[in-house]
């Protein structure tokens, strides 16, 4: 398996952190149009609310010596398409209120995000 110590964790420079005790974490990010996440990494399970309607592609960090499995996104609920992307990447068109399920590999996973549609898209982030 590749070393993902090298990509920071979760979260990413201008996420705010709404909650955080012996239970869980809650974080606020907002991605504006056009301008992708730096690359992170995720260790653990986690939910993902967007309130709104958006457009995301999320895309493998992968080099030499980084690389990472995919994460496994599930709808709980809302309604989403997945496509792929010629960058490997996998794009993903959300309706109001989606809640994703994402699924991390036991090895953890890397990828950064890029907001395709034309205004900011607000996700809340939940992890035990």
């Amino acid at each position: 398996m590749a070393n993902l110590n090298g990509i920071p964790p979760f979260p990413n420079p201008g996420v705010r952190l709404i909650k955080e005790d012996e239970h869980v974490a809650i974080w606020e990010e907002v991605f504006e149009p056009g301008k992708p996440t730096p690359p992170h990494r995720h260790t653990r399970d986690c939910v993902a609310i967007f309130p709104n309607a958006g457009e995301l592609t999320i895309i493998p960090v992968a080099g030499d010596s980084v690389a990472g499995e995919a994460e496994e996104l599930t709808v709980v609920a809302g309604q989403m398409k997945e496509s792929a992307t010629a960058n490997s990447g996998t794009r993903l068109v959300f309706s109001n209120g989606t809640v994703l399920h994402q699924n991390v590999p036991a090895g953890g996973s890397s990828h950064y995000a890029v907001n395709e549609g034309p205004k900011p898209d607000l996700m809340i982030l939940i992890r035990n």
